[in-house]
C-alpha cells in the first residue's frame, strides 16, 4: 500500500535497459535519458574503447547496440583494459577556489525535485558537459560521453561529481585521460591509494582533502 507521510517529492526514474556490445548483452539500471551517451562514456571510462573513434552506437527506445573496433573477450563490467594507467596529466594548474566555485553546477532543479539523482559534469574551462542519474557511475558515464561527443579537451578539464570519490570512480577518470576529480562528498581510502599510485589528482570537500598538484 502506497501513502503519504507528508508532501511527497517526485520520483526519480529508473528503468532497466539493454546494452549490446559487440553482440554481448549487458542489462543495467539507470535514468533511460542520454543513453548515446552514457553508452559512449562507459566504453571509454572502463578502458573497452580507446577513443569515440573506436566506438559506433545506436540507441533504439530503451535498447544500446555498440561496436567497439579492437575489443574482443568482454568480461562487462570488470572489463578495464587500462585499469590503474592515467593516461593524462595536465597543462593547467587548477585553483581551489575555482573548484568550489564549480560546485554550483551540480545544483540542478532535478534533482530538488526528487532527491533521487547523482549530479556529473566534465568542466573544461568556460564550458561543462553534465548529467544526472539514479546511479553515480551512470551520471559519470554520460558527462564523460557527453565531453567526448562534444570533442572536449580533457586533458585539461576536470571531472566533477555529487557523489562520492571511490577507486571505481576514480580510474574512470583516469581511463578517460581526465586528470583530477572533485566531489562536494567523500572520498574513500581506495581513492587516495590510487590516485598516491598514478597521478591522479582529487579534491573532496567533505573529506576537506586535495591529493595533487591544486593550487
Amino acid at each position: 500500500m502506497l501513502r503519504e507521510i507528508g508532501k511527497p517529492l517526485e520520483i526519480a526514474i529508473e528503468k532497466e535497459v539493454e546494452f549490446f556490445i559487440n553482440g554481448k548483452v549487458h542489462r543495467r539500471f539507470c535514468t533511460p535519458n542520454m543513453l548515446k551517451e552514457l553508452a559512449v562514456g562507459f566504453l571509454v571510462s572502463e578502458g573497452i574503447a580507446s577513443s569515440l573513434e573506436d566506438i559506433k552506437v545506436e540507441v533504439h527506445g530503451d535498447r544500446i547496440v555498440a561496436e567497439v573496433s579492437g575489443a574482443s573477450e568482454l568480461n562487462i563490467p570488470h572489463s578495464s583494459k587500462k585499469f590503474g594507467n592515467l593516461r593524462a596529466k595536465s597543462h593547467r594548474k587548477f585553483n581551489l577556489d575555482e573548484l568550489k566555485k564549480s560546485l554550483e553546477i551540480l545544483e540542478i532543479e532535478e534533482y530538488r525535485k526528487t532527491r533521487g539523482y547523482h549530479v556529473s559534469a566534465v568542466v573544461a574551462r568556460e564550458n561543462f558537459y553534465r548529467a544526472y542519474d539514479v546511479g553515480r557511475h551512470n551520471a559519470v558515464d554520460k558527462a564523460i560521453g557527453l565531453a567526448l561527443l562534444n570533442y572536449a579537451d580533457l586533458e585539461n578539464s576536470f571531472l566533477l561529481l555529487s557523489g562520492r570519490i571511490s577507486k571505481e570512480i576514480a580510474v574512470k577518470c583516469a581511463n578517460a585521460g581526465i586528470p583530477l576529480v572533485v566531489s562536494k562528498a567523500a572520498i574513500l581510502s581506495s581513492a587516495i591509494e590510487f590516485c598516491k599510485e598514478t597521478g591522479l589528482s582529487a579534491v573532496s570537500f567533505a573529506t576537506n582533502i586535495a591529493i595533487g598538484d591544486i593550487e
